[in-house]
């Protein structure tokens, strides 16, 4: 400390490092600090966590597909939809052509003007009915990522949550995933006005408009099929 307050010839030579860099290099050798950056990965108690009525209704949709997965990739769309109204025209993908996507859409934006045309970009949707148990996995998320097209983006939603390790590759690796757990299906419903007294006749409705659409895309293949023997 003396040598730098009165031997002012050689006080450089006992000077911090960090000091005779700002000599040597002025502002131009300033380097702002550096920290790590600090991923936070939602918990399973994060992702599942609901209100009574909340829990009511994820229990109802749970029991409801329990035993037909495919019927809940029409709830799948319909929640989603409810969450955001500019995710549109989604189309299931047939039960026995399923290549990792249960659902194809667009989410479309527009300047809300009537003069140009929205911006749709595609999107894919795969949908796990699952109780709280089970977990989305690695081997899921990543059959998800593998099926996504370039310039498409995918959304993995569940009544379940996603395991630590699947949803660390999403957010490290930067996929382009969009994750919807229990919270928030629980959330959409409910400011959707849909709660235990009425959960049961929201799902009926989406169930028949399920099937109309089903009958439909059913004719549609028998005319094709029909066109291409003549």
């Amino acid at each position: 400390m003396n040598a730098l307050i009165y031997d002012h010839e050689n006080s450089l030579k006992f000077a911090p490092d960090a000091w005779k860099k700002f000599v040597k290099h002025g502002r131009n050798g300033i380097e702002a600090l550096k920290a790590p950056k600090i991923v936070r990965i939602p918990s399973k108690y994060d992702q599942l966590q609901s209100d009574m009525e909340g829990n009511k209704c994820l229990e109802f949709i749970r029991n409801h597909y329990k035993d037909n997965s495919h019927g809940f990739e029409a709830c799948a769309t319909n929640i989603i939809s409810k969450m955001d109204s500019n995710f549109i025209d989604f189309s299931l993908t047939r039960p026995w052509r399923d290549g990792g996507r249960d659902a194809i859409g667009y989410y479309s934006i527009s300047t809300g003007g009537k003069t140009n045309y929205p911006l749709k970009i595609d999107c894919a949707l795969e949908a796990k009915c699952y109780a709280t148990n089970n977990a989305v996995r690695v081997r899921e998320m990543s059959r998800l990522i593998s099926r996504i097209r370039y310039r498409q983006f995918g959304v993995m939603l569940t009544t379940s949550y996603v395991d630590n390790q699947a949803y660390k590759e999403v957010v490290e690796d930067g996929h382009p995933i969009l994750i919807v757990t229990a919270s928030d299906i629980a959330g959409i419903l409910r400011n959707n006005a849909i709660n235990s007294s009425n959960v049961d006749a929201w799902l009926d409705s989406v169930d028949k408009s399920s099937s109309r659409l089903e009958a439909y895309y059913t004719r549609l293949r028998d005319r094709v099929f029909e066109s291409k023997l003549v």
